[in-house]
This record gives C-alpha cells, structure tokens and sequence, in this order.
C-alpha cells in the first residue's frame, strides 16, 4: 500500500465529491453533494439501504434488482417513491403526486435502475472509487466485517465508515486503518428524520482529508518483455445520442423523460438526467443539441435550460432556442471518467392541459432530438 502525497493539488469542492459514492443507508452524502453544486448519478445516493439488505445484494451482484415486476412506485407524503422489492430498498423519485403518470414512471425507472445498477457495478469495481457508508445506529463487528467481504468481492474499492466525532477524533479528520478501509468523522450524523440536518464543513473537510490520504495500489510491474502491441482502436471524436422510438437513447435515460415518440423524447418535469459514452481525450469537446422547447404562448413563452455536466454547470440556456443549441466542454470534465453524465434543468416545464387546455397532463419541458458530444 502506498499514501498519497499530502501536496497533491487540491480539488474543487464540487469535483472533491464526486470522487465518493455512497453505499446506501441514507442520503446525507447525496445531500452533501448538492450543498456544492454536484448532481452524479448514484444507485443509493438518495436510497434508504439498511447494511443487511446491502450485504445481501451485493452478494447476489444486484440480481434481480432492476426487473419490473421489482420495482414500485408508490405515492408517500405527496410525492413518488421508488421501492425496490427484491432488497427491500426505497428512494425518491423527486416527482410529486400528479406530476407524472404512475405506469409511464414505472417505466422510466425500469431504464433508470437497469442503468444504475450497471454504473454501481463498475463503480465497486474500480478501485478509485471510494464507496461510502454512515449509520445512525450502532455497526456491529460482523455488519462491518460482512460488508467489507461483500466489497472486497468486487475488487479493491476502498470503503469510508463515516462517523460522529468522538474524543481524539476531530470532525473533520479521516485516518486509515488499512488498505480498503478509512474511517471519517464529522461532527453530527444527520437523524433519520431530518436527513438535511447536516454539518457541510465537517463533511468537506473530512472527504478532503479522506482524499488525500486514501490508500493508493501500486501499478503492477511490467513485464520482461514486451507484449506486440495490439492495433490501434478507431478514434471516437464524436459520440451521438438519438432520441425517440428508433433511436438509441433509451439505454441512457435516466430520471425526468417521457417514452420516446416518433424521432424524439420529451424531457419532462423539472430536471432531466442522460449518461452517454466517453468521446477520445480532448482539450474541448462541443455539444450539440438539436431541441424543441415546449411554449404555450401567452403563459408559458420560452424555456430556460440549464446544463450540467459531471457535476459542473457548463451552460444556461435563457432563453432556449428552437433547433441547435450549443455549448463548450471542458475537457477536465471527462478526465478519469468512464462515461459523461448530463442533467438538464429545465423549471419552466408546464402541462399542455393547464396552460393550453389540451389532453396532455405531462409537464413538458424540451423535446429531444438529437445531441452529440464532439472533440474540438
């Protein structure tokens, strides 16, 4: 095991929390996350997930999870929740009652667990990533000693044990106890009912400590000789993202779509999620977009878009036009990542049934069509 230099540069509070994922048990850290203006896509980053039931699908690899006979949509103080039957596992859907269509939801999040399960996967297999997890209540010798076997099957993941602080143990403070293990300490855990009760210094100041001094394997030593190299794989300046019944979007989609149509797909209510592939390395990349806002003169005029790639605001669109609509990437966005995550914000989204009196009880936002991510 190697340590970290303590002189690396430092990270941009935003980019510092999408080096963790949580594992579950509340959404504290999902909420820390957005305290800096963050928004990744996590399987459990607003799940309820007791350590038992985590345990118990990791071992079985998530199977089962994402099937639809699994998955409930059930409404709950005036919103959606998401239950996931098979684990026993319950989220938001950040959608309120009479917002969406129960079975056109149900849908969606058929795609959307489908996908995070696949990300969460690669995730605990990746052994930069550090996967977190926090419990109100006392973990036991054998939760812990379980949890870390589960994790250990996927690969060298390293896991923070996010605690209150205690005596020699500063909030703010991380320590490592060994090679896939770090405990943090800040300086309350948010209560169960009241998950937005929480300490956001201590919480950065603690996953920047546990950043730095994370447990780093060494790269294997190469070989005495050298492999002939194998051909080199086609370049990929530019990945396109087609949207609607025959195009090849739906496997992205995540929370805030409507069922594709014929050559397009609404974005609906207020925020819109999308994961595509990684284009080659560049300095820049341009994203195009081919949309439609949704207006219904005189109430609703235009739309407003903001777009959020890997967890940083790139663009706002105000107001969004009609056809192209482009905007510049940096490419430190995509740096280390696997696949690029977009979230579209779009408040202005309206129903063609209250603000135009027609037979549509959507909240219609922007009507996708076609959008690529392109090297400059």
């Amino acid at each position: 095991m190697t340590i970290v230099n303590l002189a690396e540069a430092e990270l941009a509070d935003r980019e510092l929390v999408l080096q963790f994922e949580s594992l579950g048990d509340s959404c504290e850290l999902g909420l820390v996350q957005r305290g800096v203006g963050a928004e990744p896509l996590g399987m459990f980053r607003f799940a309820g997930a007791p350590v038992r039931h985590m345990i118990r699908a990791m071992d079985a690899r998530f199977e089962g999870m994402a099937d639809p006979g699994n998955i409930r949509v059930q409404p709950e103080n005036g919103e959606y929740m998401i239950k996931l039957t098979k684990y026993d596992f319950i989220y938001h859907a950040h959608v309120k009652i009479g917002e969406a269509d129960p079975p056109t939801l149900h849908q969606q999040q058929v795609r959307t667990v489908r996908f995070l399960t696949d990300k969460l996967i690669a995730d605990l297999q990746s052994p930069q990533k550090i996967m977190v997890f926090r419990q109100n209540e006392v973990l036991s010798a054998n939760d812990l000693l379980d949890l870390r076997a589960a994790l250990a099957a996927y690969g060298s993941a390293t896991l923070l044990w996010v605690q209150e602080t205690r005596r020699g143990h500063p909030p703010g403070t991380a320590v490592v106890v060994d090679d896939t293990l770090m405990i943090g300490y800040v300086t309350r855990l948010s209560p169960r009912e009241n998950a937005p009760d929480f300490d956001l210094k201590s919480w950065l100041g603690m996953l920047r400590n546990a950043y730095r001094v994370r447990p780093v394997r060494p790269t294997a030593a190469p070989e005495q000789a050298a492999p002939r190299p194998l051909p080199s794989p086609p370049r990929r300046t530019r990945i396109d993202t087609v949207f609607g019944r025959d195009g090849n979007a739906s496997g992205g989609t995540g929370h805030g779509w409507s069922a594709p149509e014929n050559g397009f797909t609404w974005a609906i209510e207020d925020q819109s999620a999308l994961t595509i592939e990684k284009p080659d390395i560049a300095k820049t990349y341009r994203l195009e977009m081919d949309v439609v806002p949704f207006v219904a003169p005189p109430v609703v005029e235009a739309q407003t878009m903001g777009v959020t790639v890997n967890g940083e605001l790139v663009q706002l669109f105000d107001p969004l036009p009609r056809g192209k609509a482009t905007c510049s990437v940096p490419g430190r966005l995509l740096d280390g990542r696997d696949a690029v995550e977009i979230l579209f914000d779009h408040p202005k989204a309206a129903s063609p049934s209250v603000v135009a009196g027609q037979n549509d009880s959507r909240r219609l936002a922007v009507a996708f069509y076609k959008l690529s991510l392109i090297c400059d």
